[in-house]
């Protein structure tokens, strides 16, 4: 199922166009049928981590650390996007296995216990690997070659 999503997400770019990450999170939020929200937390500031997707019931919720760089911005977001593409969030055997071990840890320390931001873990990498891939197929429609600067630096 998530080949058909990525598939699905990918497919709908290139038709579309997208010119820049917003419309990538919308198109997200149709392909897995769930709305995708975005907010910047003033709390992940003074974390070691950039962002991350909570999962809900009937949204996921991507917060991002605050920026006043668009660069930066796009580049989180699209990241984030490849964890809820990807579905990530439905490998909660590891999680849970350290809330077991741990059970009154804060959510934001099983998150980084799980490596996040690390690339020698699969999903972490997964997931810049396809910020990466968003990012060329925004420059490939912005209206000016030298665009990819404006998105990804």
């Amino acid at each position: 199922m998530t080949d058909a999503l990525l598939e699905s997400f990918w497919a709908r770019g290139a038709a579309e166009g997208w010119s820049d990450v917003d419309q990538a999170v919308a198109a997200a939020a149709d392909v897995v049928a769930k709305p995708i929200i975005v907010r910047e937390e003033a709390f992940l500031a003074a974390e070691p981590v950039c962002g991350f997707v909570a999962t809900l019931e009937h949204a996921h919720v991507m917060m991002i650390s605050p920026t006043a760089s668009p660069t930066f911005r796009a580049f989180v977001i699209g990241h984030e996007l490849g964890h809820v593409l990807h579905r990530h969030q439905e490998h909660a055997p590891q999680s849970a296995y350290i809330r077991d071990v741990i059970p009154n840890l804060p959510d934001y320390k099983v998150e980084r216990a799980l490596a996040r931001g690390m690339f020698s873990n699969v999903y972490e990498h997964e997931a810049e690997v396809f910020a990466d891939e968003l990012a060329t197929l925004i420059r490939r429609h912005r209206g000016r070659p030298s665009a990819f600067r404006g998105v990804f630096g």
